[in-house]
């Protein structure tokens, strides 16, 4: 629920502060960059520590810090805020999956992995089609217009709240609540590398993400400002727009699950990017709104389902022992390319709009693609 309404109303949040474009970015670059420098940490600790005690540890550091975010005017503490859910949701995103791999069996894990994903954007879909309306609601109940500062604010403290019952059912789950690493972990970076078993294997799995991650980090972050600026859409209809994109995710996830257990987790992934990445070019340089809109939901769909899959693949290649420092160091290669992103994205907007951005979009997810097929998929036909 706290993603839905943040990636509907966080930029036309700060948009409606006054803050401009390279703003923007750079606040969902320190998100980024937060949770890069403390992945790697925040996997080592939930290795210790343990799956549970980490998510609650990191959803109420991320509670904190979206308060700070929906509360405060200044920008220098919008951006300190930014940068903490970063940091400390770090160890609420790395501890996901392997805690999802080590309550499951093989035969079910592509099914928990994407149903854990479509359910997020079913979710995701209720939250969007009706958070497009709640600015209006708290401008009626302030007496503001819906396009001003306090109007929005009302929304994003919503989206602090949510995280508040996030925390509910985790509190229940059952935890050992003991290491999960027997043996010593060295503080420095090159001896954790050298901790696993394969550490090629691992750069092999961090690249795509990496190359995926600097892709979507020049668009995505931005996608409600492209429409808005690109058709003149209101708070409703992006809601309504992007409410569909989660709602088309979660069918074609739960769909995609099957498929992966027939024809193989890395294979369905591949196809299905491969079926999403050359729509971008229809949603960027088609200035027809229903074609832009069709091709951003078919595209949501089957880039999303290349996501849990992805990772269930990953967590299923790393021992017991390495997949939370592994998940660290995955999110890592994405925050590194994420953080990038959205920073050149906001200074290019200003000189060249959206239509090269999504060019360049395009060819970072195909270079992911060919990473995976010689990585992965070429291998596997050769063994």
């Amino acid at each position: 629920m706290t993603w839905g309404l943040s990636s509907l109303l966080f930029n036309l949040y700060l948009l409606s502060m006054g803050f401009d474009a390279p703003f923007i970015g750079l606040n969902n670059t320190l998100r980024s960059v937060g949770s890069m420098i403390c992945s790697l940490p925040a996997g080592l600790i939930a290795d210790r520590i343990g799956r549970k005690r980490a998510m609650v540890i990191g959803l109420a550091g991320m509670t904190i810090a979206q308060l700070g975010v929906s509360i405060f005017t200044a920008g220098w503490l919008i951006a300190a805020s930014s940068a903490l859910f970063g940091i400390v949701g770090s160890l609420f995103l790395i501890s996901i999956a392997p805690f999802l791999t080590e309550n499951s069996t093989d035969k079910e894990r592509s099914t928990l992995f994407t149903l854990n994903s479509s359910l997020i954007n079913l979710v995701s879909f209720f939250v969007m089609t009706g958070g497009g309306y709640l600015p209006r609601v708290f401008a009626a109940l302030l007496h503001v217009t819906p396009s001003s500062g306090p109007a929005y604010r009302g929304a994003m403290l919503t989206s602090a709240c949510c995280l508040v019952l996030g925390m509910v059912p985790i509190l229940g789950l059952k935890d050992e609540g003991r290491s999960l690493r027997t043996r010593p972990v060295s503080r420095s970076v090159p001896h954790v590398w050298q901790s696993f078993s394969d550490p090629r294997l691992l750069i092999k799995l961090i690249i795509p993400r990496a190359l995926t991650a600097f892709g979507a980090g020049l668009i995505f972050p931005f996608i409600n400002l492209f429409y808005r600026q690109q058709f003149g859409v209101s708070d409703a209809t992006l809601g309504w727009i992007l409410g569909i994109t989660s709602a088309t995710a979660a069918v074609v996830m739960l769909v995609g699950g099957g498929l992966a257990d027939r024809f193989g987790k890395i294979r369905a992934m591949f196809v299905a990017r491969a079926i999403s990445t050359p729509l971008l070019l229809i949603i960027g340089f088609v200035p027809y709104l229903p074609i832009a809109v069709a091709a951003h939901w078919i595209r949501s769909g089957f880039m999303r389902l290349g996501e849990p899959l992805y990772l269930a693949f990953a967590m299923e290649q790393l021992a017991k022992e390495e997949r939370a420092t592994g998940s660290s160091l995955m999110t890592l290669g994405w925050d590194a390319g994420w953080s990038a992103g959205p920073w050149a994205s906001g200074l290019a907007q200003v000189q060249f709009g959206f239509g090269p951005l999504f060019a360049a979009t395009t060819a970072f997810y195909t270079l992911s693609l060919i990473s995976v097929y010689f990585f992965f998929i070429r291998r596997s036909k050769a063994g």
